[in-house]
């Protein structure tokens, strides 16, 4: 499995070209919907899981998911979030299925970034470098309840919008809002802690 994308062009067919011929049978249209969004796909599910082989063969399984169910895919929406959102329901099926989920819910202190509200996801990435390592952040991650950890990679890893993030995760809005808060949150006392 490659995980490269094809080099961008002016000429390059968008998504909803790409769908509306795949929806037709096309099958070399669905290859080059799966090349685009491939990289981004097992990334995401390797932050979730942690684990390379369980990512790929997830990611495999969600485009056959998103094969199987493109012609009820509703075409005036991105297919991002869309594809996003199957690659997150079997990250979550997959982890309960090991039965490896840390719960942190008694984890509400006031972490080491601040008290700085609205700081870019590049802001956040340098203050983490500074405190610990890519594999110490994943393993601070690891810990945060699903919902927030998705939360939290789809904003920061995969730089979705909010309305985005409710779209892939099929929740309203003010949840999105609120997933993230209290995510930072946990994953600053997380962070806080590590450094101690």
């Amino acid at each position: 499995m490659t995980f490269t994308s094809p080099p961008t062009t002016a000429l390059q067919p968008g998504d909803a070209e790409l769908i509306e011929r795949a929806v037709k049978g096309d099958q070399k249209a669905f290859s080059q919907l799966v090349n685009r969004y491939l990289p981004l796909v097992y990334n995401y599910l390797y932050r979730m899981t942690q684990n390379h082989e369980v990512s790929e063969e997830m990611a495999q399984e969600a485009f056959v998911k998103a094969y199987q169910n493109l012609k009820s895919f509703d075409q005036s929406r991105n297919f991002k979030p869309w594809i996003l959102r199957i690659a997150s329901n079997a990250a979550i099926s997959q982890i309960r299925k090991q039965s490896r989920l840390v719960s942190l819910n008694a984890l509400e202190e006031e972490g080491v970034w601040g008290e700085a509200e609205h700081q870019t996801s590049e802001d956040i990435v340098t203050q983490l470098e500074r405190k610990l390592s890519a594999q110490e952040v994943l393993k601070a991650l690891g810990t945060l309840d699903d919902k927030y950890r998705q939360a939290l990679l789809l904003r920061y890893q995969q730089e979705l919008s909010y309305e985005e993030i409710a779209d892939a995760l099929g929740i309203p809005l003010n949840t999105v809002r609120t997933w993230i808060k209290r995510g930072m949150d946990k994953l600053r006392n997380e962070v806080k802690e590590m450094a101690l």
